[in-house]
């Protein structure tokens, strides 16, 4: 999304619990990031029924997400930002800062996602002042 820096955060869906923790870690942080100029979209490997799932359990006790759940359930998007474990075949976590003039100023993937919502959050207000050309 050219115009707006977004923080996208690839998940393994609603049977992950470590990615549950982790939409629950970025969610109270939702407000603060979009203070910084930047959305959060997350990304799942679930359906979209299965993301109306997701929906389903926060309305029943937790709180709802207050960023875009999408699906990819056919993993294309993983697979584009690499996301991707090609050699098992499988969907990996990934965090990625996209600048305003979508580049990619930051990123962390793996098999587990990352949770340190306050640090990203001042990472990536300092990466954003910076001219990406230095």
């Amino acid at each position: 999304r050219k115009g707006k820096a977004t923080l996208l955060i690839f998940y393994l869906g609603k049977g992950c619990p470590h990615c549950m923790e982790q939409l629950n870690e970025f969610a109270p942080a939702n407000s603060k990031f979009q203070n910084a100029g930047i959305d959060i979209i997350a990304v799942s490997t679930d359906s979209p029924d299965g993301l109306a799932e997701t929906f389903a359990i926060n309305e029943e006790g937790k709180s709802q997400f207050p960023f875009p759940l999408i699906s990819d359930s056919n993993l294309m998007t993983f697979k584009k930002y690499r996301a991707f474990d090609d050699f098992e075949n499988q969907p990996l976590h990934g965090t990625f800062l996209i600048d305003q003039e979508g580049r990619i100023r930051w990123q962390d993937i793996g098999f587990e996602p990352f949770m340190y919502s306050d640090w990203l959050l001042e990472e990536c207000t300092r990466l954003l002042r910076m001219n990406p050309s230095t």
